[in-house]
């Protein structure tokens, strides 16, 4: 009993993942834009309008995502690829799925200091 008891706190210890990005991203709220520039590198997109400057940063990766057909697997209607009638033709696969992740982080800067920010995209956790 007492190995589970000392069990229990690393496992729970081993799904922390720290702070997410929407408190990450909360703590330059009062800071100056020197220090955002800083901290975050210099933005893919700024502008300024009414004397509100917003400055937004994109991170984003993508992953190529073989089709059933090209894992060797089974095709979606026809089940497994037998003989030479379905080999040369229906091997040849469908196209492979691009999957896009990405986050676009948009601070809003008045007087030299970020005052808020918005998340958004897909991979924005």
């Amino acid at each position: 009993m007492r190995r589970v008891v000392l069990a229990v706190p690393l496992l729970l210890a081993a799904c922390a993942h720290g702070p997410s990005l929407q408190s990450r991203m909360a703590a330059y709220i009062g800071a100056p834009e020197d220090r955002l520039v800083q901290s975050m590198g210099v933005p893919d997109k700024q502008i300024t309008v009414n004397g509100v400057q917003y400055l937004a940063y994109v991170q984003g990766h993508a992953q190529v995502l073989p089709s059933d057909i090209a894992m060797g697997g089974y095709g979606p209607w026809y089940g497994p690829y037998w003989g030479p009638y379905y080999g040369p033709y229906y091997n040849a696969g469908f196209p492979q799925d691009i999957q896009v992740w990405s986050c676009e982080i948009t601070f809003t800067l008045k007087d030299g200091k970020v005052t808020g920010f918005t998340l958004r995209g897909n991979d924005c956790d």
